[in-house]
């Protein structure tokens, strides 16, 4: 697709057009009968209801987050008593870095952190919980191979009951103080050498070191 500044360049005084250009033209911009799809924008904010079993147990929001942002600032989707909880979240490509508290006592069911995320700060991911019974959270968490810090907090306070299995990457060198304080976690596995101490995983879950 071309750019304004050159489509412009086809139709100053004096030119003359050839049909591949007038295409051209017309392949950049959206005509009206054509429908946009979700793919095709940035960033997209959706409400969603959520049934369960033919029974309606509230309304969500599911949040894309633009394709440029590198960063997602400190507390920018925390919950503090707006109208709908985040329940799906779906992170860009590009981003480097969750601040802290970004999605802080949100509804998120499955977080899966793109390839280029390094940083997850204090309280990205923590008290992940359906406000209204506190037991419908987090059930998957997917890490990325480049990830290399998960600060204080992070994931911590889930009601999660169905989170059972953890993988840290490789390339993860410090996580910090209850992290993982994820009652119902069962397993984890980690790459060698790596402080969990004070992680906050259950001591009744099995950590195996790779």
């Amino acid at each position: 697709m071309k750019t304004k500044e050159e489509l412009k360049l086809y139709f100053e005084n004096g030119d003359k057009p050839t049909q591949e250009q007038f295409w051209q033209w017309m392949d950049s911009y959206w005509h009206k009968d054509e429908k946009i799809t979700q793919d095709s924008i940035d960033a997209i904010e959706k409400v969603f209801p959520l049934i369960d079993n033919d029974e309606f147990k509230g309304v969500f929001l599911s949040v894309r987050i633009s394709n440029n942002i590198k960063k997602i600032s400190d507390s920018a989707y925390v919950y503090n008593g707006f109208m709908y909880q985040v329940r799906e979240v779906i992170l860009n490509e590009g981003l480097e870095e969750i601040g802290k508290s970004a999605f802080g006592a949100q509804c998120i069911k499955r977080v899966k952190t793109p390839s280029t995320l390094k940083i997850i700060r204090n309280g990205a991911f923590s008290s992940q919980a359906n406000i209204n019974n506190y037991y419908d959270s987090l059930d998957e968490i997917i890490l990325n191979e480049g990830l290399e810090v998960i600060e204080d907090y992070a994931f911590s306070g889930s009601q999660s009951i169905s989170l059972k299995n953890l993988y840290i990457p490789s390339s993860v060198q410090v996580v910090g103080q209850n992290a993982f304080a994820i009652p119902s976690l069962l397993t984890v596995s980690a790459p060698t050498g790596l402080d969990l101490s004070n992680a906050g995983i259950p001591a009744t879950a099995t950590i195996t070191y790779r």
